[in-house]
């Protein structure tokens, strides 16, 4: 850790310094400070919702501050038992995802971000195989990985090779999907991306 100063905030605590660090508040000052003026606290609002209405910019955030709130819970068993408590808490009160019914669009987009979030390294028509393996036939999250990555490394080795139609149906039925072929075909505008007539080239 480089140099460090104390929170003029009041609340005693550490903070390491940092070339791009703005204020000489800590996290949980700042919120309480800024947060009480109400003009600053719209302001800040308004950039916010206007930041996360870029879908990039709103993925990136997320999974950056997930990762961070991962790591941290990760390497601190305190902050990590705090977190598990505060999600029973939020359960008990029947507020939050806990509020909403099975089937609706904040459960089922949890569920994608969950499933993205641990099974990443799995192509999505293998996942259906997957689930079965550790659902239904009792494997060990490791021992299932081990029969899909065997499954990854023989699809590489056949890749190019013609499938036979059980192969094919069974691909299906594991969540692949048919698409058509590409086909390349002449452009059909006169002028290259960089502007230029093509009849000019």
């Amino acid at each position: 850790m480089g140099a460090t100063f104390l929170c003029e905030g009041g609340c005693g605590r550490e903070i390491e310094e940092r070339p791009r660090r703005k204020t000489r508040f800590c996290r949980s000052c700042c919120g309480r400070i800024f947060g009480s003026n109400p003009e600053r606290a719209k302001k800040s609002s308004a950039a916010m919702k206007r930041l996360m209405a870029d879908p990039s910019f709103k993925a990136a955030h997320v999974e950056r501050t997930s990762a961070a709130l991962r790591e941290k819970a990760a390497n601190d068993p305190a902050e990590a038992e705090r977190r598990r408590e505060s999600g029973r808490a939020l359960f008990r009160t029947g507020l939050g995802h806990a509020a909403q019914p099975p089937g609706s669009e904040a459960r089922m987009r949890v569920g994608r971000m969950t499933t993205e979030r641990h099974l990443s390294w799995c192509p999505e028509h293998l996942r259906g195989l997957y689930r079965d393996l550790t659902k239904s036939k009792g494997y060990l999250a490791a021992d299932a990985r081990q029969v899909i990555e065997a499954e990854m490394e023989r699809e590489r080795a056949n890749r190019g090779r013609r499938l036979s139609f059980d192969e094919q149906l069974r691909r299906v039925q594991n969540g692949a999907r048919l698409v058509s072929k590409f086909e390349p075909r002449a452009a059909d505008h006169g002028f290259t991306l960089g502007g230029v007539a093509s009849g000019l080239i």
